[in-house]
């Protein structure tokens, strides 16, 4: 199972800040997921609709200004810029790009061939993904082999569908609503399927034993050392339905 580190190491630094993402380094990760919002066409690395619910500042972070994020504060840390992010991880791992925010699509459209030629990511290293399914037909649109992964946090009534219709690589579900049915549809479409936001042990042994393809975890060390447990029990099998 691939394990991305949520926000970086969310559970050791601060989320989607530039510590978060060098202790995911360090911690050999194997892949990093972020969230990116566009201010005034920069992209910036944040998660949250809201500053004030995790920084200094105040207001809508799509109707902020530019020095107005750079002047917010999460504890001592500063907002990121998306390519400062990215200079940083520098094609060291996997990173899932999740288009949070309002018009976040062309901005990275805009960076993609850089991110490839000036940073040393390669194509399969990069994973956009975003519950706004238009951004990632966009995506498509412009870069077609570009791997998209569309964000589920339900049970369509079409399971999977969402990938046929993209060309996406993955399809990412939230861990209250991932189902057999799920796996096996995405599956049979020849898609990945990666669930979001896991941290303790027996989930992440029971979605292994469900057949997922990876995980998000705020401690992807402690996710792996769970997944080399043996600990998995028959009860697993009926863990998600």
């Amino acid at each position: 199972m691939l394990i991305f580190a949520h926000r970086g190491a969310s559970g050791y630094e601060v989320e989607n800040t530039l510590a978060a993402m060098e202790k995911a380094l360090q911690l050999n990760v194997q892949a990093i997921e972020l969230d990116v919002y566009n201010v005034e066409g920069e992209l910036y690395v944040f998660h949250d609709r809201r500053l004030e619910n995790k920084t200094s500042g105040k207001g809508l972070v799509h109707l902020s200004r530019k020095d107005a994020i750079n002047k917010a504060k999460i504890k001592q840390h500063s907002i990121p810029t998306f390519w400062q992010v990215m200079s940083l991880i520098n094609g060291r791992c996997i990173v899932n790009i999740e288009l949070k925010g309002y018009h976040t699509a062309m901005p990275v459209i805009e960076m993609y061939p850089a991110l490839i030629s000036q940073l040393n990511f390669t194509q399969a290293q990069l994973l956009i993904s975003s519950f706004n399914q238009p951004y990632l037909a966009q995506v498509k649109q412009h870069f077609p082999e570009a791997r998209v992964a569309p964000i589920l946090s339900g049970v369509p009534l079409n399971y999977a569908e969402s990938v046929t219709q993209l060309g996406a690589y993955s399809i990412h579900v939230d861990i209250h609503f991932v189902t057999h049915e799920m796996v096996k549809d995405a599956h049979q479409r020849g898609a990945k399927i990666y669930v979001y936001t896991v941290d303790v042990p027996e989930d992440i042994q029971a979605l292994k034993a469900l057949g997922v393809d990876g995980i998000f975890s705020n401690f992807p060390d402690k996710a792996a050392d769970a997944l080399l447990s043996q600990n998995a029990n028959e009860d697993h099998q009926h863990w998600f339905g």
